[in-house]
């Protein structure tokens, strides 16, 4: 984690200093501070564990808040590393927090591992109810650059695409706007866009018993599984800005989407 408490006041990990006792926000058990070159500054809990706070992030994903937060604060605005939302059951931390000229609060969740639909539904139900923007910025999959393919300057396509449920539910619940996700490697963001992927059924033919024939396919069909994904980019942190809009509560099969202020970014 990149937050602790020195003397009951927050403290991240890169402005901390070696030799003071650091706490978690969460147990209030002692924590390391960890710096290095090889590794992000954080803080780790002292064995033994049972924090929930204390489960391994991925060097990726403390990154990611920390690009979110750097550009956030270089812009002038307030932006706070995990920050903890009392309103919140469980793991009450939004990856940043932000807070907009007229004091509008807006979470930004790095997704970096797949996250459980009911999970999602009730940290932004509870994000709505707060009256706290929220936008979810998934992490762009490995292999997504070498199944696709440039389609234009700015435009990277990949045909058959697996969706993650979460993602799912991300491009849903951002409606028309897209899905904003993040590449790890390059330290950049791509906004994203699901289409419906088509195939085609072959024609078969067959006869019947009584010598009648018969036929079927000929024809294309929607996959379940597959969507065709657009990513326009790629944009710096600091190159983008924040909007706000808000949707209507809204339900379809397996997911549920809750009235909520949504934050997207758009390029400056």
């Amino acid at each position: 984690m990149l937050i602790a408490t020195l003397e009951g006041n927050r403290t991240d990990a890169f402005s901390a200093e070696k030799g003071p006792t650091y706490f978690c926000p969460q147990c209030s058990n002692e924590v390391i501070l960890k710096k290095g070159r090889k590794v992000v500054h954080h803080f780790a809990h002292k064995p033994p564990v049972n924090c929930a706070w204390a489960k391994g992030e991925t060097r990726a994903h403390m990154e990611s808040k920390v690009v979110v937060a750097d550009a956030l604060k270089a812009r002038g605005l307030r932006a706070e590393l995990e920050f903890v939302v009392d309103t919140m059951a469980g793991d009450r931390r939004a990856d940043v927090m932000a807070w907009s000229p007229s004091g509008l609060q807006i979470a930004f969740e790095m997704q970096h591992s797949p996250i459980g639909i009911e999970e999602i539904e009730r940290r932004a139900t509870s994000y709505a109810r707060a009256g706290i923007a929220q936008i979810w910025i998934p992490f762009i999959k490995p292999n997504v650059w070498t199944d696709g393919h440039n389609k234009s300057l700015g435009e990277f396509f990949v045909e058959r695409y697996s969706p993650r449920q979460f993602e799912r539910w991300v491009h849903g619940f951002n409606g028309k706007n897209g899905m904003w996700m993040y590449d790890p490697v390059d330290k950049e963001f791509w906004l994203g866009h699901l289409e419906g992927h088509q195939y085609y059924v072959e024609q078969t033919s067959w006869y019947s018993e009584g010598g009648e024939e018969n036929s079927a396919g000929g024809f294309f069909k929607y996959s379940k599984r597959y969507k065709e994904l657009t990513l326009e980019g790629p944009y710096k942190a600091e190159n983008l800005r924040i909007a706000i809009s808000k949707r209507r509560a809204f339900s379809a099969r397996e997911y549920n989407w809750p009235t909520a202020l949504v934050a997207s970014l758009e390029p400056i």
